[in-house]
């Protein structure tokens, strides 16, 4: 008999790097690890285990360790795998993609970035800056905005390319 026999197991699917999806799989779903009884699931770190909700939607849960274990005894072989919620994030060596720009005077290219926050400063800097203010002023004014970046929630929050805007 086995030690996986009787527990809750449902099938689930493995969506590999590459988009092709693989099983169903018997998989048991045990708080934060997620155990595969198929000793020949195709399984390893970066797939992402698909596992059907009532609602219809798939849960994702994306393998971060998939450890596989040789039958001992009672227990089958069997795959535990470690797991973050949610889609994969793209790492910078696996994004690619074709960009073509023709007659553009401002672009913006990038993945989450801060740069359209980086342009509302640069931008409000330059309306102090080209303001019929004294000079005075634009100083006292870009101060303000100075010690607003400064602070260190804004600055934890906005990044370090605002701050190098008033230097």
């Amino acid at each position: 008999m086995s030690m996986f026999n009787g527990l809750p197991t449902e099938e689930a699917r493995i969506e590999k790097h590459d988009g092709i999806i693989v099983g169903p799989h018997q998989m048991l779903f045990a708080g934060d690890t997620i155990i595969i009884v198929d000793e020949k699931a195709d399984v390893e770190e970066g797939d992402t285990i698909l596992r059907a909700l009532p609602s219809g939607k798939d849960e994702r849960s994306l393998i971060t360790n998939a450890k596989f274990f040789k039958k001992m005894h009672s227990i089958p072989s069997h795959y535990q795998i470690k797991f973050t919620k949610g889609k994969p994030q793209m790492s910078g060596s696996n994004q690619h993609g074709n960009i073509t720009i023709q007659n553009a005077h401002s672009v913006q290219i990038g993945d989450n970035n801060t740069q359209n926050v980086i342009n509302s400063f640069q931008y409000l800097i330059d309306q102090i800056n080209s303001s019929d203010s004294s000079p005075e002023e634009k100083e006292e004014a870009k101060s303000y905005l100075k010690n607003f970046i400064k602070h260190p929630l804004i600055a934890s929050l906005l990044g370090a390319g605002v701050g190098a805007l008033l230097g």
